[in-house]
């Protein structure tokens, strides 16, 4: 027995998949399904040749899919290419946007774990692992004129705490840090829906990652992120080149330039002071009409980057905080981007999986029920720490079920706006939230 893996083979497309070639030299498992429907997701178990006295980097196999009633193809092969085992997807006979046809798509390895090929859309517009940077633009022919609650976006939970730049003496990275890249990292692989949790720490207004321990001598204690001016900085760089919009939800505000006792919560003028910093996103969103009351999940997306310029809305969750002037700034309340956000609080996939999806199924009954966010995240517990689990280590189990169990639970009426994760590390999640896109928008083509 050798290194083995799920192949996620993620059929968002309107086609089913029919296999029309399989061939395979010294692998231990390579067995797919005849046939993949349209908005399914088949998870094929691999497996290398790792016998002794053999050469690991023979090893090979190929699986050929022709989309059902087309001519259209594509490859997927297992290599050992310099005997280090990958996956890749050659577009043999299609193209996808940012991959041409006659492309190979390198999807790498994880041995026991999850590998996912997400292909979406129809023939005149595919869409497929490895997106864009600038997905919604090249995409608005078929989303600009879908309103917001008729979209998927991938998000980032605690997007600030990639880093620690400050921290209380029981902190440290293993239960502070959520992401392994920065907001433009994770802006760059496609996360568009960002949870700001401002902070004011040493005078500086950073990211936080803080909890209030209830006992008597611990108290508060937590870790600071990226620094908000940095923030700034690289959606500014961002956008400066790709014209997509951005949602910054802020909340779990917290001045922490006092005893860790009494850490509050920030006060208006500190939040004025924040609102004036972060005015220096260049491309913030100000609706035309009237800001102060409009339901931003009802706009579509050409409203706000149809014209080529990037749109940044900034969402203050705090209710008693008044926007005063900067409401006509590009600041909204959370009414008018009122997401449903209820996390699963458990450190156990399965329990996670089924509360999310339950409450995607009540809450999302229709394409115009108010927008829903999808809490794909695991909650650390003290026995994960004792046994070293990270909170970073704990988001692996949750990015494979991501791929392997989401598609197939979505439908034209029932699906998510916002896919809301830890350790953002791979553009996959864009390409999964692209799928959703592609397949609440038609209907599958039936026969082959």
């Amino acid at each position: 027995m050798g290194q083995g893996s799920t192949f996620a083979l993620i059929n968002g497309t309107a086609y089913d998949w029919l296999r029309t070639a399989l061939n395979s030299y010294r692998m231990d498992k390579w067995d797919f399904p005849e046939s993949i429907p349209a908005g399914t997701t088949a998870n094929v178990w691999l497996e290398f040749d790792e016998s002794i006295f053999h050469d690991k980097s023979d090893d090979a196999g190929s699986v050929q899919y022709t989309l059902s009633g087309t001519s259209a193809t594509f490859q997927l092969w297992a290599r050992a290419p310099g005997r280090k085992y990958t996956l890749q997807a050659d577009l043999d006979g299609i193209a996808t946007t940012n991959n041409a046809q006659g492309s190979t798509i390198n999807l790498g390895w994880t041995d026991n774990g999850v590998t996912p090929f997400i292909l979406s859309g129809t023939l005149d517009k595919l869409s497929s692992s490895n997106p864009p940077s600038d997905w919604m633009q090249q995409n608005l022919s078929t989303l600009g004129h879908r309103q917001l609650r008729h979209l998927c976006m991938p998000g980032s939970h605690d997007s600030g705490m990639s880093i620690i730049t400050g921290h209380t003496g029981f902190a440290d990275p293993a239960i502070t840090l959520t992401q392994t890249n920065d907001i433009g990292g994770q802006l760059a692989l496609g996360a568009r829906y960002f949870d700001i949790r401002p902070i004011i720490a040493a005078g500086a207004y950073k990211t936080g990652h803080y909890s209030k321990i209830n006992v008597e001598v611990i108290a508060w204690q937590g870790a600071d992120g990226q620094v908000v001016q940095d923030i700034v900085r690289q959606i500014n760089e961002f956008t400066a080149n790709n014209a997509e919009l951005i949602v910054l939800n802020l909340s779990h505000d917290l001045n922490t330039d006092m005893n860790d006792r009494e850490y509050r919560a920030m006060n208006q003028s500190e939040w004025d002071s924040l609102f004036e910093l972060l005015t220096g996103i260049t491309h913030l969103f100000v609706f035309e009409t009237d800001p102060t009351t409009v339901d931003l999940s009802t706009l579509t997306l050409n409203q706000f980057i149809g014209t080529g310029q990037a749109a940044v809305v900034a969402i203050v969750e705090p209710t008693h905080i008044d926007l005063g002037e900067y409401a006509h700034r590009g600041f909204y309340r959370y009414s008018q981007f009122d997401i449903y956000n209820s996390y699963a609080n458990t450190n156990d996939v399965d329990n996670m999986v089924s509360d999310q999806l339950d409450k995607m199924r009540k809450q999302r009954a229709s394409p115009d029920s108010p927008l829903f966010l999808l809490s794909w995240t695991l909650t650390q517990r003290v026995d994960n720490m004792l046994e070293g689990q990270t909170i970073i280590g704990l988001s692996k189990k949750a990015r494979w079920a991501i791929f392997t169990r989401l598609l197939p639970t979505c439908s034209p009426e029932t699906y998510p706006n916002v896919l809301y994760l830890d350790n953002w590390v791979t553009s996959d999640f864009t390409a999964l939230a692209m799928a959703i896109n592609d397949m609440v928008g038609y209907s599958p083509v039936v026969g082959a």
